[in-house]
């Protein structure tokens, strides 16, 4: 065994006065995620969502609203582990909606969102992954916020056969996972693109799993009225856009507007600045070919139909 997996957080004591950046290490609290604090604009009304996931999110809150009344009915403490605990996940391909979801829903709550830091989390060091697992949710705790993974399953994967190399480290931090979901009191929010990748066991310990799905063609339009906020600017229907938009998503719509409008602004006079259905399209098409070349298909055979 390296030396460095045979030492791991168990340095002898002796050694400390050659290693002082690892002393220091050591006796600092580290900064494991961020405090953020939801604003008026993350709003769950002002989210773009098909009906399902939003009513899947409302279930949700009304159920932790009325957790006091739910208990004298139900008696819900006796089936379930933990009163007030509320671990959702939100499962879906990227630019729906999922990290703007779980503001919204902290906002709502009146709460902050603690955002994990994957980077902070994982340390090379042996062990100490697991402890920062656990200050995660400590500091979550102690904020009174909202706990919030997000891309979870780089922490929730399957577990790793014990005939892999460093499965022990893996497996040892995935059942610290599990522990202090099982010990935490509020409420967890998971994002995920890859929710085929989640061990099982961690599915059990999951409330309500939330699908995020592409937008349909008037929820594109909607994003795109949205996203476009000088009505008298851009053209008065949108709807041939959103059709021509098929398969992006409210992020690539944002980035969509967002080019349009620095297209839009070249002219010298700025009251010659329009969005036009020329400038949107091409934006539309520029997207739709990167995403097509990310993911290996040939770029002549794009689809801008109207469907």
């Amino acid at each position: 065994m390296p030396d460095n997996e045979m030492m791991g957080d168990e340095q002898l004591p002796q050694d400390d006065h050659r290693n002082p950046r690892r002393r220091a290490r050591e006796t600092q609290t580290p900064e494991v995620g961020l405090l953020v604090m939801p604003e008026p604009r993350h709003e769950l009304e002002r989210l773009v969502l098909h009906e399902e996931a939003r009513g899947d999110i409302a279930t949700a809150l009304r159920s932790l609203a009325m957790a006091e009344q739910m208990e004298k009915v139900w008696k819900l403490s006796t089936i379930r582990p933990m009163s007030g605990r509320c671990i959702l996940n939100f499962y879906g391909p990227p630019g729906t909606g999922k990290t703007r979801a779980a503001l919204g829903l902290a906002l709502q709550l009146g709460k902050p969102l603690y955002q994990v830091d994957y980077s902070a989390i994982v340390s090379k060091y042996l062990g100490d992954t697991a402890k920062h697992i656990v200050l995660a949710f400590r500091q979550a705790r102690e904020a009174e916020a909202v706990l919030f993974f997000d891309e979870a399953d780089s922490l929730l994967s399957k577990r790793v056969s014990t005939g892999e190399s460093c499965s022990t480290s893996i497996n040892q931090n995935r059942n610290t996972l599990m522990q202090e979901l099982d010990r935490f009191g509020g409420v967890v929010v998971m994002t995920t693109n890859l929710f085929g990748n989640y061990d099982e066991a961690m599915l059990r310990r999951i409330a309500r799993h939330i699908e995020f799905r592409l937008p349909d063609t008037a929820m594109r339009e909607q994003l795109l009225r949205l996203h476009l906020p000088n009505a008298d600017r851009v053209p008065q229907t949108l709807r041939g856009i959103a059709m021509a938009a098929h398969g992006l998503s409210g992020g690539d719509l944002l980035n969509v507007c967002l080019n349009a409008i620095e297209a839009a602004s070249v002219n010298p006079d700025p009251q010659n600045w329009r969005v036009t259905e020329e400038i949107l399209m091409a934006q539309v098409r520029k997207v739709q070919s990167t995403k097509l070349v990310h993911s290996g298909r040939d770029d002549s055979k794009l689809n801008l139909s109207l469907n």
